[in-house]
């Protein structure tokens, strides 16, 4: 069955480590020196690089991986990546990469090979299908399922692409005809025996346009063994993710895993919003506690784009987002099909990097990253009055992570400092004393490009208000704020990095006035 995750499971993985890697590897080409030995020092960290991804993949597919993000869905961007890299694979390694991305119905070299499904050369394959899609199953054998749940996952299948499709998603590529012919194919399988909810994966040898790749996907045969959600329900949220990456792939297979697996993620409670499971990630991204889950990479001074198990729980971004640009097509918000639009490579070359996609469709919106980001880490600090779900999904609260500051009538003053990498931010408070009417906050954020900060007013009675602090070019503002006992509970300051690369210094100075 797909596990929760555990301390062990969430320390820093391998998962992350190969595709940095690999996505560094893989460029060194491009910017390496002429001179042979250049050229063999990147030709050697690719090579690296790609016995690394094999490596995860054949853990990913065996059940065997004791790495961060290799269990449950992630197991489509580790084949994913398995895929970029097998090109500079050579002998066996190549020969076993190209067996952990075939078909449930394509016989292995080796009876040996690991894989996730494989139904045997003499299965009696079921198949259904509508004009985009074809379901495959088999009702003997190890990865056998019954006829009533091989048709509630085909009206699943169906009900998902036709939301995605009336929302203006592109559809999935056409295959090369694998199965006869060229419609989107999905298997049904014992994959959770491996740990995996499903997967999306491509076998071809490239890509079809620019960086966008076919797919083929798979779902467990049954669901039956989930402790914590009724197979049906885990069936359709997983498609609805699963679904999403053949999107993806449709416009760019290559991008970067954090958007990846935080839009799919988003995406699932979208199409079914009474499921709710994804909720249960939210620990692990910018709204968790590493004290609280055990996950070190949790909380607001992890970046938002990194990609571990926290890309799962950083799904509530494209949340907070869309709450705040509401608008929808077939009842799907279209934020995040803009910014899948704006990373598009079918129709020219497209350098862009997913932050700068999310830039361009802010920018188009009136609005930018850095604002957009400190709003998003301000309402993660009192979600109950931002979110929607907050209250009645347990919304964890973000850490604070400034020392909190005492003042006093002898003592007004305080400083705090916080060194925040890119899209990261830094929460402290400071609480009334007898006697204390406002509160001057003074930021020096030292890049008014990036940098921007929240004051929070916490009342006594329950409700907040937030104001954001104006700063001028050197980064520079003040903010004056009711801070009278008994009225007031407390105030807190959000400091947040908005830019998308350097890290940088920011200071609140807190002065108790009036």
């Amino acid at each position: 069955m797909r596990k929760r995750p555990t301390t062990g499971l969430l320390a820093a993985g391998l998962a992350l480590t190969v595709t940095a890697s690999l996505g560094a590897a893989l460029a060194s080409p491009a910017t390496a020196g002429p001179g042979p030995a250049s050229q063999t020092s990147a030709a050697a960290k690719a090579g690296t690089a790609a016995k690394a991804a094999l490596a995860e993949a054949e853990a990913a597919v065996t059940g065997t991986a004791g790495a961060s993000a290799t269990e449950g869905r992630n197991l489509t961007l580790v084949l994913r990546d398995l895929l970029l890299a097998k090109d500079t694979l050579r002998g066996q390694d190549r020969a076993d990469a190209e067996s952990l991305l075939l078909r449930p119905t394509t016989p292995p070299d080796d009876p040996s090979d690991p894989r996730d499904i494989y139904y045997g050369a003499d299965a009696d394959l079921r198949t259904q299908c509508t004009a985009t899609f074809c379901l495959h199953w088999v009702e003997e054998g190890e990865h056998a399922t019954t006829p009533a749940f091989a048709a509630t996952a085909f009206e699943t299948i169906r009900h998902v692409a036709g939301v995605y499709a009336a929302a203006g998603f592109r559809a999935p590529l056409p295959d090369a005809g694998q199965e006869g012919d060229t419609r989107t194919d999905f298997y049904l399988g014992d994959i959770d025996a491996y740990g995996a909810l499903g997967f999306c994966r491509s076998d071809a040898d490239g890509p079809v346009v620019g960086s966008a790749w076919y797919a083929y996907c798979g779902f467990d045969n049954d669901y039956a063994s989930s402790p914590w959600l009724d197979p049906t329900s885990l069936l359709r949220i997983t498609v609805a993710h699963e679904y999403f990456h053949a999107v993806q792939f449709a416009y760019d297979a290559e991008d970067d895993g954090w958007l990846m697996e935080s839009t799919a993620t988003a995406m699932e409670d979208e199409l079914y919003d009474a499921v709710n499971d994804n909720a249960s990630f939210l620990g692990y991204g910018q709204l968790g506690d590493p004290a609280a889950s055990g996950y070190p990479l949790a909380g607001p001074a992890t970046p938002l784009d990194t990609f571990d198990f926290t890309a799962y729980g950083n799904w509530i971004f494209w949340r907070y987002l869309t709450e705040q640009h509401p608008d929808e097509t077939a009842g799907v918000p279209n934020l995040v099909r803009e910014v899948w639009e704006a990373l598009d490579t079918t129709r020219r070359p497209n350098p862009t990097s997913s932050l700068q996609a999310l830039e361009k469709v802010l920018r188009a919106r009136g609005t930018s990253t850095p604002q957009e980001y400190v709003a998003f880490a301000d309402a993660n600090q009192h979600p109950w009055d931002v979110y929607e779900e907050a209250v009645e999904q347990r919304y964890p609260t973000a850490p604070d992570t400034l020392a909190a500051a005492t003042l006093a009538r002898n003592a007004p003053h305080a400083t705090r400092t916080a060194v925040l990498d890119h899209l990261t931010s830094a929460t402290g408070s400071v609480v009334p004393f007898a006697g204390s009417r406002n509160l001057k906050v003074r930021v020096d954020l030292g890049d008014a490009t990036a940098g921007r900060a929240a004051v929070t007013v916490h009342r006594a009675g329950g409700a907040t208000t937030t104001t954001y602090v104006a700063t001028n070019k050197q980064g520079k503002g003040d903010v004056t704020v009711p801070f009278a006992a008994g009225t007031v509970s407390r105030v807190e300051v959000t400091l947040a990095n908005g830019g998308v690369a350097d890290a940088m210094t920011a200071e609140v100075r807190y002065q108790a006035v009036g």
